[in-house]
């Protein structure tokens, strides 16, 4: 795999955190949005997929920025074992490390178009 590919990947969890916000918008509040059937299953599939995407993620500069194990890992909590989710750890993760994955893949992003452009 290229390192556009993962980029790629870079951008489209961006995307899933973009959508993650939407929901939480519409619902007014994190809790809100958990509580709601639809706001809970809409938020846990994003959640998954940016697992799914940072699992795959093959550069180890970008894979030591971002914390994959702890990613996956609760990707793995909700795809095998969606009984046992806990939503206060759900909400922590969207009101805490989702906006920091934001923050690390916009500095990935602005780095490797820095270094493209010099």
């Amino acid at each position: 795999m290229s390192d556009r590919s993962d980029l790629a990947k870079l951008e489209s969890i961006l995307e899933y955190i973009n959508d993650i916000n939407k929901i939480v918008e519409r619902h007014n509040t994190i809790e809100n949005a958990l509580l709601d059937f639809e706001g809970q299953y809409a938020v846990l599939m994003c959640i998954q997929q940016i697992g799914e995407l940072v699992k795959k993620i093959e550069n180890s500069e970008y894979q030591s920025k971002i914390p994959v194990k702890n990613i996956v890992g609760f990707r793995n909590v909700i795809t095998h074992n969606y009984s046992g989710i806990n939503f206060q750890v759900t909400e922590k993760i969207i009101s805490e490390n989702i906006p920091e994955l934001k923050n690390t893949i916009v500095e990935i992003l602005k780095e490797k178009s820095l270094k493209e452009n010099n």
